[in-house]
C-alpha cells in the first residue's frame, strides 16, 4: 500500500468515524444539560476516538502486518523512533483536526436547522395555537415547584454545579491547585405557560433549556457561606453555580403542540420525537434567534477552520498537493 493510498484510507476512516461518533454518541445528549447523558456520550465518544486511533496506527504502520505491528510496538520490540517522526506526528494531529472539525460542523448544521426553524415558525397566542410545531411566549405558572440546592430559590427547572478547590500536583516545591467539579445536578417539572389568551401545559422532558442566567457563590470546607469579595481559596473550599427558571418568569417555547386524552389537560407542548426541536428559553424570540445564530456561526466557523487545516495537511502529506 503506497503512502497516498494509506493517507486517503485514513482520511476516509476519519470522516466515517466523525459521523458515527456524532450520530451515535453526541447528537442527542452531549449538547443537553443532563449530566448522566453527558458522561455516557463522552464515554462513547472516547471509545470511538480510541478505536479510530488504533485503526490509523494499523494503516500507517503497515510494514510487518497490521496486528503484528501493533503487538510489536506495545511489547517494545518495534523501534519506536518512527512515532516521533515529525511527519507522522503532524499526520495524527491532522486527522484529529479533521475528526473534531467535522463533529463541530455537524453540530453547526444542527444549530442552523434550529435557527431557521425558530426564525420561520410564526409566533402564536396560546388560545389560537394549532396542532404541530408552534412558538409561544408567556409566563411560567408552576403546578409544583423545586428548590435549588444552594440558593434555595423556587423554580420549575434548575441546573447546578459544585466545584472543590484541590491540589493538582505535589511533585514540585510550588504545588499547583485547581477547581474540580464534584457534582452536577439537573431537575425539571411540568409547568404551565400563560399569556393574555390562556394557558397551556409544558412537558419539559427532553427539552433543550437555554437559560443563561446564573447565580454563584462560595462555600467553606464546612459548607458555610463565604463572602466572595473576601474569598481566599484554600484547599477544601467549594463554589457553586446555578441556573434556573423561576415562577412568573417570561419564556419563549418552541415545540410540538399535541392533544392528550386526559380532558383536564387536553393540550400540551412537548418533544414529538427524537428528531423534533424542543427549546425552552427565558429570552424573547429575538434573543433566542440571536443565541442560536451565534451558536451556529461559532460551531461552523471553528469546525470549518479545523477541518480545512487538517484536510490540507493530509493532502500535502499524501503528496496530492
Amino acid at each position: 500500500m503506497d503512502i497516498s493510498t494509506r493517507y486517503l484510507t485514513c482520511l476516509l476512516l476519519t470522516l466515517v468515524g466523525s459521523w458515527a461518533a456524532y450520530r451515535y454518541s453526541l447528537k442527542d445528549s452531549i449538547w443537553e444539560d443532563q449530566f448522566d447523558e453527558q458522561v455516557d456520550s463522552l464515554s462513547n465518544f472516547a471509545i470511538f476516538f480510541a478505536a479510530l486511533l488504533v485503526i490509523l496506527f494499523l494503516v500507517l504502520y503497515d510494514n510487518n502486518g497490521y496486528l503484528g505491528s501493533l503487538l510489536d510496538f506495545l511489547s517494545g520490540r518495534r523501534h519506536r523512533s518512527t512515532l516521533v517522526d515529525p511527519k507522522i506526528r503532524v499526520a495524527f494531529f491532522s486527522f484529529a483536526f479533521v475528526f473534531i472539525g467535522l463533529i463541530l460542523l455537524l453540530h453547526g448544521f444542527a444549530k442552523m436547522s434550529e435557527f431557521l426553524l425558530a426564525r420561520n415558525v410564526p409566533h402564536s397566542k396560546i388560545r389560537s395555537a394549532a396542532i404541530g410545531l408552534v412558538e409561544i411566549q408567556g409566563k411560567v405558572l408552576p403546578e409544583h415547584v423545586l428548590t435549588t440546592p444552594y440558593t434555595k430559590s423556587e423554580c420549575v427547572y434548575y441546573r447546578s454545579e459544585l466545584e472543590e478547590y484541590r491540589v493538582r500536583s505535589r511533585l514540585s516545591s510550588d504545588p499547583e491547585y485547581e477547581w474540580v467539579t464534584v457534582s452536577t445536578d439537573t431537575h425539571r417539572l411540568p409547568f404551565w405557560a400563560k399569556d393574555e389568551t390562556g394557558q397551556i401545559l409544558i412537558d419539559p422532558s427532553n427539552a433543550e433549556f437555554l437559560i443563561p442566567q446564573m447565580k454563584s457563590g462560595f462555600l467553606g470546607t464546612e459548607g458555610e457561606d463565604k463572602n466572595d469579595k473576601m474569598f481566599l481559596s484554600t484547599v477544601g473550599d467549594r463554589r457553586y453555580r446555578e441556573s434556573f427558571l423561576s415562577p412568573g418568569e417570561s419564556i419563549c417555547v418552541l415545540g410540538t403542540l399535541a392533544i392528550r386524552k386526559d380532558p383536564s389537560i387536553h393540550k400540551v407542548i412537548q418533544k414529538a420525537n427524537d428528531n423534533s426541536k424542543f427549546i425552552i428559553s427565558d429570552s424573547s424570540k429575538r434573543q433566542l434567534n440571536e443565541a442560536l445564530r451565534w451558536q451556529m456561526l461559532g460551531a461552523l466557523s471553528y469546525g470549518g477552520i479545523l477541518f480545512i487545516i487538517g484536510l490540507f495537511e493530509i493532502l500535502q502529506l499524501s503528496d496530492l498537493l
